[in-house]
């Protein structure tokens, strides 16, 4: 149960594991952000490096410590101590343009029956990195529609239908956390902006790509037995 909630607060929850080199600047875009009602939440998912260091640094900043779990599980975390009416995610090696949270909210304010807007993704790499192999060269700079939580402002109340995320995908418990919000119908909107500036070094969690391809099916086809399920006992229920 996600606690009472301020009808004028954005939450920005930030899960990070061993993420010193890059958490200053993810922290300086959310705190820059040209809508100031914003509630940041680091939740520190067992790192071992300079972590904590780098998020106390900053006085406005909520830190949660938690055993290492996942990323799904530290984004549960963060959603357990929020307060916003809304919610936004961020991984520490990424970073948002000044006005995301502005833009969204203002559409989000006058389309009430929208939960969730997500926007355009940039793709940039890190200087002093090579091109990694697992990352295709034409998709550096890309700015396509970034099915991304990074790059997604949410309703506090499609968490409450539809729950928060899946601890067994370690990888790709944002998928699974949109497939399951399409299969509850609750529209979504996509806008033309770039919402997201995702970071490239080389040690991405999507470098994984065998993990992520395990997963990524293994979601479908939980959304594939999900639809047959309901299917099943809607047919039961018209039998007399």
């Amino acid at each position: 149960m996600l606690p009472l909630h301020d009808p004028s607060l954005i939450s920005a929850i930030i899960p990070v594991h061993n993420g010193e080199d890059y958490l200053a600047a993810a922290l300086e875009s959310v705190l820059a952000q040209t809508d100031r009602s914003i509630e940041v939440i680091v939740v520190d998912d067992g790192s071992t490096d300079k972590t904590a260091e780098v998020a106390r640094s900053f006085r406005d900043v909520i830190y949660i410590h938690q055993a290492n779990q996942g990323n799904a599980a530290a984004r549960n975390t963060g959603l357990d101590h929020s307060s916003g009416a809304y919610f936004s995610m961020l991984d520490a090696d990424d970073y948002w343009p000044p006005n995301k949270c502005e833009v969204q909210l203002q559409y989000l304010a006058d389309h009430p029956e929208v939960g969730c807007v997500i926007g355009r993704m940039r793709n940039f790499l890190e200087k002093g990195f090579e091109q990694p192999q697992w990352f295709p060269e034409e998709s550096m700079g890309d700015e396509g529609i970034a099915l991304s939580l990074g790059a997604m402002l949410a309703r506090r109340r499609v968490f409450e239908q539809i729950g928060g995320f899946d601890s067994l995908y370690w990888h790709g418990n944002d998928l699974d956390w949109f497939i399951r919000m399409k299969e509850a119908e609750i529209p979504m909107a996509i806008l033309p902006d770039v919402f997201l500036h995702r970071r490239i070094h080389g040690n991405n969690l999507s470098r994984k790509q065998n993990t992520v391809a395990r997963e990524r099916v293994r979601i479908l086809k939980a959304s594939i037995d999900r639809k047959r399920g309901a299917a099943a006992n809607a047919a039961r229920g018209m039998c007399p």
